[in-house]
């Protein structure tokens, strides 16, 4: 049965153009995190971002933790429900897998019956995860990775038809994109509640991708200087640049700060998407994943 709803969404950015009677050429992405989920609807003609909210799920602690993906699950199901969301009410539906479940594999060493075994032999995957794959095409490599299997049955169960994706596709596919505006080496950390994904590029050439937990700041940026040690990027001169759960006042900026010489946000509005005075372009680089889904059809 599903979880009766007892929560609001714990941040929601509304555009005045906005009409939630009229969403037929809205497509809808929808973020799947281990510790809840986000929505995002963005005007398939005007490419401009009109809506997003934002579901905490608190994590569940001790054995209990065994259920946090069912939790969310069903809390999902509760939320569909009761907002009415069905697949004929958008022109397509993006789907956002956001865990830390997945590896990148060569598509000329690639074979479909091994999809299992890539996983296993980096990752411990729970019981109950179907593997799915993404191609990443830029880069001539699959993205493979697992998705909670009675999550994935639910959006079956409840759309027709929808795109998904694994947030680490997006992160790197549209990085890549904003990485050809750019010149020389320049690294890329798209920060969640608590991991992240670090990305690393030579011009267009994808050096580094890799995700990584952390419950202290010092793990945070001791997981950063790692990797420009060793890629042997000087951390005063190579740009770094953040997405996600972080901004200037946040005491991750704040560590990161002392040791890296050139700290920027990732501009969302390059990749084509328009936000406007309700939905600022930090809101964009916030909620990235989110956002640029609908880009990665």
């Amino acid at each position: 049965m599903p979880l009766r709803t007892t929560t609001k969404a714990s941040a929601q950015f509304i555009d005045r153009d906005f009409q939630s009677d009229n969403t037929k050429n809205n497509r809808l992405s929808i973020q799947l995190r281990q510790d809840g989920f986000s929505f995002a609807q963005i005007d398939s003609i005007s490419k401009k971002v009109l809506s997003i909210e934002d579901y905490q799920v608190p994590f569940m602690l001790g054995n209990e933790a065994f259920y946090q993906n069912e939790k969310v699950n069903l809390r999902l199901e509760d939320i569909l429900a009761e907002k009415q969301i069905h697949r004929n009410n958008y022109k397509s539906v993006h789907f956002v897998v956001d865990n830390n479940f997945f590896t990148l594999v060569p598509t000329e060493l690639f074979e479909s019956k091994q999809v299992d075994e890539y996983l296993k032999q980096v990752h411990q995957i729970p019981e109950n995860f179907a593997v799915k794959t993404d191609e990443l095409s830029f880069f001539y490599s699959k993205n493979v990775y697992a998705v909670y299997a009675p999550l994935f049955y639910n959006l079956t169960d409840h759309f027709s038809k929808f795109v998904i994706k694994h947030a680490s596709t997006i992160f790197i596919q549209q990085m890549a994109v904003l990485q050809k505006m750019r010149k020389g080496n320049a690294v890329y950390v798209h920060v969640g509640a608590t991991s992240m994904h670090i990305i690393a590029f030579e011009d267009e050439k994808l050096l580094f991708s890799n995700s990584f937990t952390f419950k202290e700041k010092e793990d945070f940026i001791y997981f950063i200087l790692l990797v420009y040690n060793q890629l042997k990027f000087k951390p005063e001169t190579v740009p770094l640049l953040f997405s996600g759960n972080i901004d200037r006042r946040s005491p991750l900026y704040a560590i990161a700060y002392q040791y890296l010489g050139d700290l920027d946000f990732t501009n969302a509005q390059r990749s084509g998407l328009i936000f406007g005075n309700d939905i600022p372009d930090p809101i964009g680089s916030k909620y990235l994943v989110l956002t640029q889904a609908v880009l990665c059809e």
